[in-house]
């Protein structure tokens, strides 16, 4: 498993299944079979892609409807405070 960061990519033998349960929730939201990423760094994003700055990541099927329901309450609530 390779874990991407911003200054660095970081290897490890823990499966995506591991990390992701001890990451935090509101934080971080799993977005295919291969990708968990951070909310906060998403730039934009369509039905099938999320973008965060030049990285396009595909969003999976099994994924999508809770992501864009998790990512639009997310962004809602952040315009409310």
């Amino acid at each position: 498993m390779v874990i991407q960061t911003v200054s660095q990519k970081v290897i490890t033998a823990m499966n995506i299944k591991t990390i992701y349960e001890q990451l935090p929730q509101n934080t971080f939201a799993r977005i295919s079979k291969s990708y968990v990423i951070n909310m906060s760094q998403v730039t934009s994003f369509d039905n099938n892609t999320a973008f965060i700055d030049k990285y396009e990541i595909p969003i999976g099927d099994a994924y999508r409807t809770q992501f864009f329901d998790e990512f639009v309450i997310r962004k809602l609530l952040s315009r409310n405070r």
